[in-house]
């Protein structure tokens, strides 16, 4: 007698709560990716989405870089420019300034400022104003930046010890001798335009009075372009009025008469003149490297405006779509819990019939 055998098969919610796992979980990346996409505009994974693109793109963001790096630098090396004007236009309005008080100097006249005080306070201001710094730098020193171009002024600094060596080994007498009065003006015009003059070039510059570099650093301001970016205290100009000021400082006190002060009055005046066109001519230079690099500043802006938008072809999403994606992803994840829920809610016993 044969039996029938029942056959069982089984019931489970689980197969069906195991499927959605997979897509919840690629839902779950890909709205993480648009959150990311949303936030920043670009591409997530730049990599992926420019594939062979991804050097071309790596060389416009090196140009760019490259270009906003130089900007910068150009900001600071504006600033130091400035400072110099600054500084030339203070040099340049002090030497007239004492242009106008010599041309009202007479001999034995009262002129208000003895020539000794003109000269010492002229110099004074000459090496605050040579001395200037920007953004750390001296703006005066050529390459040599970090240090100050021009030692402060005194009775005993080395170049007025060197004007009164100079005068003693000439005349054979010191400056404070009363026989200095018998010195005629010829011979004393011999002595500023040989030894006295002699003081204020070459080593005697450097050594004495500057220290400076006479070479002046250098910028670049564009891609193949480079400017000087600095002026140096060893020019005519600095040289000519330190040797006016130095003239009358050192003079103006003594007991010289009246026709070889007057040989100092003029001598000082035509270096003063000199000097006061000199500084005009650097002021003039320092503006063209000024005009230089706002024009290559313009030319890197437009420059990176089109490197931005190339870039930003490249890696910039359409935020219209990503918004769309990420309410959409929304919803389908919304929907997939929903469904685990229901699903997690089934049981047997909801089905078995109630004795």
């Amino acid at each position: 007698m044969g039996s029938n055998a029942m056959t069982f098969s089984t019931v489970s919610t689980f197969p069906l709560m195991t499927t959605l796992l997979e897509p919840m979980q690629r839902i779950q990346t890909e709205l993480s990716q648009d959150e990311v996409e949303s936030t920043t505009g670009e591409y997530a994974d730049l990599g992926l989405q420019l594939g062979v693109q991804s050097g071309y793109e790596l060389s416009l963001r090196n140009q760019n870089d490259l270009l906003q790096t130089l900007t910068s630098a150009n900001s600071i090396v504006s600033t130091n420019l400035s400072a110099t004007q600054d500084a030339l236009n203070s040099i340049s309005q002090s030497a007239q300034s004492a242009l106008q008080s010599l041309a009202g100097w007479q001999a034995g006249g009262d002129s208000g400022v003895s020539l000794q005080d003109q000269g010492s306070n002229g110099l004074q201001q000459l090496i605050s104003m040579v001395n200037t710094t920007s953004s750390g730098q001296y703006v005066f020193g050529g390459q040599n930046t970090g240090v100050a171009p021009m030692a402060a002024y005194s009775s005993s600094s080395s170049g007025m010890t060197a004007i009164a060596q100079a005068f003693q080994s000439t005349f054979g007498m010191s400056l404070s001798d009363p026989n200095v009065s018998s010195i005629s003006a010829t011979a004393l015009q011999s002595f500023l335009n040989g030894a006295f003059a002699n003081l204020f070039q070459g080593a005697s510059w450097s050594g004495n009075w500057s220290s400076a570099s006479s070479v002046n650093s250098t910028a670049q301001i564009a891609p193949g372009q480079s400017v000087e970016a600095t002026t140096s205290a060893n020019q005519p100009a600095v040289q000519d009025l330190t040797q006016a000021y130095a003239m009358l400082a050192a003079f103006g006190g003594t007991s010289l008469s009246e026709a070889a002060q007057q040989a100092v009055v003029t001598t000082a005046s035509s270096l003063m003149s000199a000097g006061e066109a000199n500084v005009t001519s650097t002021q003039a230079s320092v503006g063209t490297v000024q005009q230089q690099i706002t024009e290559a500043n313009n030319m890197m802006s437009s420059q990176m405006t089109v490197l931005t938008t190339q870039i930003g072809n490249l890696d910039d999403v359409d935020a219209a779509q990503v918004s769309t994606n990420l309410e959409s992803l929304s919803t389908q994840l919304q929907t997939a819990y929903q469904l685990t829920a229901q699903l997690q809610k089934l049981t047997l016993a909801q089905y078995l019939p109630v004795s």
